[in-house]
């Protein structure tokens, strides 16, 4: 379910000799060099720091007219559809006047980094100003780095950190998935940590690994969390266009039931019933409706049986009519 981002950053330096010729820069939107933005974005820079699961970013940047003229804005432009802006366009900024932008990331399933950024264009040619946005998606316990990259069989043993983002202190309960093992504890009753380094061994799924391995704590709000494993032998394909195959729920009680969401890329396919093979779960179809994205957010009630405790790991097949799907749910069943 973690998944942090590594973003390299290049830096090109360089020096001329003397028998080298300083080239002038090409010109940028028709002029022989474009004039810096008379727009000052504040803040410059927008970290919406640890973002929940599906929880969306807000902030709002307070763009200044610095010049001496007014200032017509040309165009706001997201970098991607996972961020949306407040409609500016067309606007004019007096000299010295302010105009509020509002920036919203969009809220995403998987863990990990999330980077974006806003240009503002304005009329006259001017260089754009550029908004660079951030957002880490994480559980209140996550995995750094958030996935394994086991492509072409690398990487099948390594080391990784589970760790609190407010750096209060948990316990792992279990782990599961493949081999792993948590490092340097002495037994159940070893005092909660922080931090934490576990070992993954995978060698022995090499011909068949799992699409992510999984860890049980006692923090709140991350009963479960994953460690994504990156392989080309994970046949990721679906019938329905899922987006993920999988529902995370986290920590349940049996004969207590909770909503899983499993989401769609498209409406093609009208679901309109979920069942299970598994004797450790009841699953009901609630719902399908349409996101906004043009897609399907589908809703199925899963209840533990009763007496069940412990990592529960159970198919579902979701139905449209004849065509099926099959998918799974996660959690942490407890009896406490």
């Amino acid at each position: 379910m973690f998944t942090t981002a590594i973003v390299s950053a290049l830096i090109c330096t360089g020096s001329l000799t003397q028998t080298q010729e300083k080239r002038p820069l090409p010109p940028t939107r028709g002029t022989a060099a474009a004039a810096l933005s008379p727009l000052k974005a504040d803040p410059a820079f927008i970290d919406f720091g640890f973002l929940p699961p599906n929880t969306p970013g807000v902030g709002t940047v307070i763009l200044t007219n610095t010049s001496d003229k007014p200032v017509k804005i040309e165009l706001v432009q997201p970098s991607c559809k996972c961020t949306t802006t407040t409609d500016l366009n067309g606007k004019e900024i007096p000299p010295g006047g302010t105009e509020t932008l509002q920036v919203t990331l969009e809220g995403a399933p998987s863990m990990g980094m999330r980077r974006s950024s806003v240009k503002v264009m304005v009329e006259g040619g001017s260089r754009p100003l550029d908004i660079a946005i951030k957002g880490e998606v994480s559980l209140p316990v996550r995995i750094v780095p958030p996935y394994v990259n086991a492509v072409g069989g690398k990487n099948l043993t390594g080391r990784v950190v589970v760790e609190s983002i407010d750096k209060k202190p948990f316990k792992i309960l279990g782990t599961h998935g493949g081999t792993l093992t948590v490092q340097g504890l002495d037994g159940a009753a070893a005092e909660p940590r922080a931090s934490y380094l576990v070992a993954y061994d995978l060698t022995a799924l090499a011909g068949a690994l799992p699409t992510h391995l999984y860890l049980e704590t006692d923090a709140v709000g991350a009963a479960v969390v994953d460690l994504r494993v990156r392989s080309e032998t994970i046949d990721r394909s679906t019938t329905i266009d899922l987006l993920d195959k999988r529902a995370v729920l986290g920590a349940m009680k049996a004969g207590v039931p909770s909503e899983a969401t499993f989401t769609t890329r498209n409406a093609r396919y009208a679901v309109n019933k979920a069942t299970s093979t598994s004797s450790d779960i009841a699953v009901e179809f609630v719902r399908a409706d349409r996101s906004k994205d043009g897609g399907l957010t589908i809703e199925v009630k899963v209840t533990p049986r009763e007496g069940f405790t412990g990592f529960l790991q159970a198919p579902i097949t979701l139905w449209a009519g004849e065509v099926s799907q099959q998918a799974e749910v996660i959690a942490s069943v407890r009896s406490n």
